[in-house]
């Protein structure tokens, strides 16, 4: 399945494209892991319910990077490898947004104006614990109430594992300690990460994001 890919850049696109209303599914999603599947099919399912194409908001990288650009982030995709596991998760538009620190000052309001208006979401579907705006300021509530019935809001609860969430973090701890195979299963599928493990080269990952 063909999976169109969009970059966003703050200062250089003035306009977004508004003119497909969809579902859009948010969050940086590094492993497309089971919790993201997990989200990613939730969209789908309300996007085919709506009879709209399903389209995903993500970060060219991990907004870490950017705040301390000397500490390598050991990513568990690359953008390619990320975009691959969406389209057979039946996603039709991946928009990457370049996260500089243009992006990571939006005000909350801006962030939903410009980036969940202004790309036409219809239905915006997002993670529990999910974040936006400067310093994270946003959370699931204040999306809501931002909507202000311009586009509705899905939450998707976390998906457990031995009542741990299910999250990339667990899962980069699971592969510095060697326990490939827990990792696999959290994954849900044999990342390029598991063929190449070693931890320390995994930040030459961040060159493939740009």
């Amino acid at each position: 399945m063909s999976l169109e890919i969009n970059k966003l850049t703050e200062g250089m696109n003035d306009e977004f494209d508004s003119t497909t209303p969809c579902v859009l599914a948010l969050g940086f999603f590094d492993g497309v892991h089971l919790g993201h599947q997990q989200l990613i099919t939730q969209a789908k399912q309300a996007a085919i319910q709506a009879h709209l194409p399903l389209h995903v908001l993500t970060l060219d990288r991990h907004a870490s990077t950017l705040f301390n650009p000397d500490r390598p982030f050991p990513y568990l995709t690359t953008l390619s490898e990320k975009a691959n596991l969406m389209a057979a998760l039946g996603v039709d538009r991946l928009y990457v947004a370049t996260f500089n620190r243009v992006f990571a000052n939006l005000t909350p309001l801006t962030f939903v104006n410009r980036y969940l208006v202004g790309l036409g979401a219809q239905q915006v579907v997002v993670g529990f614990d999910y974040t936006y705006g400067r310093r994270g300021a946003g959370t699931v509530n204040s999306l809501q109430l931002m909507s202000q019935g311009r586009f509705t809001v899905q939450i998707v609860d976390a998906v457990t594992s031995e009542q741990q969430k299910v999250s990339s973090t667990r899962i980069r701890g699971l592969i510095m300690a060697g326990q490939l195979d827990e990792a696999r299963v959290l994954l849900g599928h044999d990342g390029q990460v598991l063929h190449d493990h070693r931890l320390t080269e995994m930040h030459e990952f961040q060159s493939q994001l740009i």
